[in-house]
C-alpha cells in the first residue's frame, strides 16, 4: 500500500485522503457551506439521506424494459472509477451492469426534486482475481466509467480507509435496497443506517450455523456489522454499497471501510451482515486505478 500518514491535501475546498506520491490534481473550487451531514438513524430500519450527504454514492443499473434496474450500489473513488462488490458484476441472468447513476438521491424516474443526476456508461469491470462465485470471499470489483465525471457538491469521491483501528465503533451503511421484507419493496430515496462494528470472532459464533461450502466463517478480509437486537441492517439491493465512517479531520469526508457483501436474513436478531474489508485490497485498488503511480511507488519500495 502506498498511502502515507502525510497524505492530506486540499480537494474541492475540503480535505481528502490521497497518496502523497500521486501528482497534485487540478483543484476545483466549490462553495460548500455545509456538507448536508445529519444525524444518522437506516436501510432496513432506516432514514432518508439528506441531499448531497453521500456524494460518492452510485446506483448501478442493469438494462431493463423500463430503462434501468438499479440492483446494486457502489462508491466513486476517482473521477472515473467506482468500487463495488464482485457479485454485482453480473445478475442472476448473467447480465452485466451497463450504467452508473451519480449525484442522485431519489432514483424513481418520476421524482421531482432539485437533484441533477448523471448516468454514465460502464466501460469495463475488473473483478478481483481471487473472487470465485459462488464462494463468498474477495467480493470486490472496480468499475471503469466511459468518461471522467465532473466533480461537484453532489458528485465527488470518497476516501479509502488505509488500515489500522477505526476511530469509531459504528459505521454508516447506505443503499437503495429492500426496506420492507414482506413486500420486498425497495427504497426510491437513498437510505442510511448506523450499524455497530462487531468483532469477527463474535460474529463467527453468531453465524456458525450458517457456514457452508461457500462461506466457512470470517476471514481478516471481511468485516462484521449490525445490531444484535435486530431491527437495522442492509438487505437485498444494497450489495456493493459502502460501509463508511466520517473523517476525524473533516466531517464532510467519508472513509470507505467496507462493501456490503451478504447476510443471512435482514435485520433479524443475532444475524449481523458480512462486508468486504476495503483496507485489505487498497494495494490492488491503487494498482488498477492509479497504475503508473503505484508502479513507481512499488519500484521504490523494492530498492
Amino acid at each position: 500500500m502506498f498511502v502515507t500518514n502525510d497524505y492530506l491535501h486540499q480537494v474541492l475546498g475540503q480535505f481528502s485522503l490521497f497518496s502523497s506520491l500521486l501528482p497534485e490534481p487540478e483543484l476545483q473550487s466549490i462553495s460548500r457551506p455545509r456538507c448536508s451531514r445529519s444525524g444518522v438513524g437506516l436501510v432496513l430500519g432506516g432514514r432518508d439521506a439528506a441531499p448531497e450527504e453521500f456524494p460518492h454514492m452510485a446506483a448501478i443499473g442493469f438494462a431493463s424494459a423500463e430503462g434501468y434496474d438499479f440492483k446494486c450500489g457502489g462508491s466513486l473513488i476517482s473521477a472515473r472509477w467506482l468500487l463495488t462488490a464482485a457479485h454485482c458484476s453480473r445478475d442472476r441472468a448473467s447480465s452485466r451492469p451497463v450504467v452508473a447513476r451519480l449525484g442522485d438521491r431519489n432514483i424513481n424516474p418520476k421524482a421531482q426534486d432539485d437533484a441533477t443526476p448523471v448516468d454514465v456508461p460502464i466501460r469495463n469491470i475488473i473483478v478481483h482475481p481471487d473472487y470465485h462465485s459462488p464462494v463468498r470471499y474477495n467480493d470486490i470489483a472496480l468499475m471503469e466509467l466511459a468518461t471522467d465525471v465532473d466533480l461537484s457538491n453532489s458528485i465527488r469521491p470518497a476516501c479509502l480507509w488505509p488500515g489500522g483501528p477505526f476511530h469509531e465503533d459504528k459505521a454508516i451503511a447506505t443503499g437503495w435496497g429492500v426496506v420492507n421484507q414482506r413486500t420486498q419493496e425497495k427504497a426510491d430515496l437513498l437510505q442510511k443506517v448506523s450499524l455497530t462494528l462487531l468483532e469477527n470472532s463474535y460474529c463467527d459464533r453468531l453465524l456458525r450455523n450458517n457456514r457452508n461450502r461457500h462461506w466457512q466463517g470470517f476471514r481478516d478480509s471481511q468485516l462484521c456489522a449490525g445490531e444484535v437486537r435486530g431491527g437495522m441492517d442492509t438487505c437485498q439491493g444494497d450489495s456493493g454499497a459502502p460501509l463508511q465512517i466520517v473523517s476525524k479531520e473533516n466531517q464532510c469526508i467519508y472513509h470507505l471501510i467496507g462493501l456490503t457483501s451478504f447476510g443471512y436474513k435482514c435485520a433479524e436478531q443475532n444475524k449481523p451482515s458480512v462486508y468486504t474489508r476495503v483496507s485489505t485490497y487498497v494495494d490492488w485498488i491503487e494498482s488498477v486505478v492509479w497504475p503508473d503511480e503505484y508502479a513507481a511507488w512499488a519500484a521504490g519500495r523494492s530498492k
